[in-house]
């Protein structure tokens, strides 16, 4: 129990500093800073693993809440306002740790074979034998997001935490809520604000799966809010809400960069969805180009450096390298060349038109570019296709992914926002959730094998990755729709056809 206690204590902590030394205030602080902690946690766990340093959980704890904590005193020394109210702090930290222990008490923790491997690699990493013990399926399939979240477990015999994930999906509600409210707050009256911001809530906490995750050894929930702190951020910046003389602009490009590693070590895919969670921002004008080019280095390194070291273990014992390292590399190289570039032309792109303010269009010139690429595979080889688009049909609509009516309603109110609703800014909302689709089905190439039915299907599991942000995407768009005007457009159009019928 203490080291649970501890574990989450100093991730919160670290986390809450580095995003109170950043600029965020009030409730914000905790829901963010217990993520930003899981992303310093887990950028300073890849740094273990890829060098001489030992890996175990104690200096990863200690540099967690360490580094944060030391740019937070560097701050508060030169005269900056980043104190934390004391009465304020102290009841996070009690009701936190009342729900370490109720969560404990309760252990609701949920699991699936895939789960053993995360923790089998989560005692590698506590006891000093991953390079020697990790398999390379382990390595390139379950990578170390989730066991490096739960290794502090080790520290008392234990194989889990059973409050860190549930915490987190905590977290992700109220970060879902406030980035609504930070967004729109200027743009609908505080009553649509609030209610919108309550039902939007209780749409991602009514969801079976939402809640089956966040009991769940396993990666989805956690990638699921990296996802939202990235595009979410983007977003604001995009928009123009947050501007770079705004106190919060600071805090969420620190948060969005922070965020980018731990995809790349929490899922095989990371980088690519990072990097599509990236695209809206960083086709637009309006966000810096240092930020740009920070972002896309930030993802271009880590990736490099996560796949370099899968490279490198499978050359040291002699197995054949997957395909898919050296294309995730050649990611990274390019991402890291693209970074480059942005810094090089800086003065000419800042004047250049031919970059738009609002990338919708390009936007989607890249979702049909995704799509046509899901064709080209599927002409070569249809049975995958078929076979996925039936299994995930069997999944969601028919209930063998046990999702209940959730994921179908949320998909209407999705289809119902990109068919007939327009949201000014949020098409870098819609983007991350839209392409979703071909991607997870392009990944099914890649993985050379369909979809299965069953709720232990791996893409019925993904898609609690984009739930989040489609929760978000649906507030925004349906609270900032003039209702009256839509219906009196759609009158409009049907009395016109009727009149041309009649005509014919």
């Amino acid at each position: 129990m203490i080291a649970e206690l501890v574990s989450v204590l100093a991730v919160l902590a670290g986390g809450s500093l580095l995003v109170r030394a950043a600029g965020l205030t009030g409730w914000s602080v905790p829901a963010f800073g217990l993520v930003a902690g899981v992303c310093v946690q887990l950028t300073v766990g890849l740094v273990q693993v890829v060098t001489p340093l030992p890996t175990t959980p104690v200096l990863t704890l200690a540099l967690t809440a360490g580094l944060p904590a030391l740019w937070w005193a560097v701050r508060w020394w030169r005269g900056h306002d980043v104190g934390l109210p004391v009465r304020w702090t102290a009841l996070v930290l009690a009701a936190v740790a009342g729900g370490v222990l109720v969560l404990r008490a309760a252990n609701l923790v949920k699991w699936h074979t895939d789960s053993l491997r995360y923790l089998m690699t989560g005692t590698l990493l506590a006891d000093g034998t991953y390079y020697s013990g990790v398999s390379t399926h382990n390595i390139t399939k379950r990578l170390i997001g989730v066991p490096l979240l739960h290794a502090p477990a080790q520290l008392s015999g234990e194989q889990y935490l059973r409050a860190i994930t549930p915490l987190l999906a905590v977290a992700t509600v109220a970060i879902v809520v406030w980035l609504f409210r930070q967004g729109m707050r200027d743009r609908i009256d505080p009553t649509q604000l609030a209610v919108f911001a309550v039902l939007g809530g209780l749409l991602l906490v009514t969801g079976n799966r939402f809640v089956f995750s966040a009991f769940y050894l396993n990666g989805h929930l956690l990638f699921a809010v990296l996802l939202l702190v990235v595009a979410g951020a983007g977003w604001l910046l995009l928009t123009g809400v947050l501007t770079g003389a705004d106190r919060l602009a600071p805090a969420l490009r620190l948060l969005q960069l922070l965020a980018l590693p731990a995809m790349v070590v929490t899922r095989p895919e990371g980088s690519l969805m990072a990097a599509v969670a990236l695209l809206p921002m960083l086709l637009s004008t309006r966000v810096r180009v240092p930020h740009r080019a920070a972002a896309l280095a930030t993802l271009g390194v880590s990736t490099m450096v996560w796949q370099g070291f899968v490279l490198w273990v499978h050359r040291e014992r002699g197995e054949a390298v997957p395909a898919t390292v050296a294309a995730m590399l050649a990611l990274g190289l390019l991402l890291l060349a693209l970074s480059a570039g942005l810094l090089r032309w800086e003065t000419r792109l800042s004047r250049a038109d031919r970059l738009p303010s609002r990338p919708d269009r390009l936007l989607w010139v890249a979702e049909a570019g995704l799509w046509l690429a899901l064709a080209g595979f599927a002409l070569r080889d249809p049975a995958i296709l078929v076979d996925s688009v039936d299994a995930t049909i069997q999944n969601v609509v028919f209930g063998d992914g046990k999702w209940g009516s959730s994921l179908v309603a949320l998909g209407l109110l999705v289809l119902g926002a990109v068919t007939f609703l327009r949201a000014p800014g949020a098409a870098s909302l819609r983007f991350p959730v839209t392409t979703f689709i071909p991607l997870a089905f392009l990944l099914a190439y890649l993985r050379d094998a369909a979809y299965r039915v069953g709720y232990g299907d791996s893409l019925s599991r993904m898609f609690m990755h984009i739930v989040p942000l489609a929760v978000l995407f649906v507030m925004v768009t349906y609270s900032r729709t003039d209702w009256s005007s839509l219906w009196t457009r759609l009158g409009s159009s049907t009395e016109g056809s009727e009149r041309r019928g009649v005509a014919g």
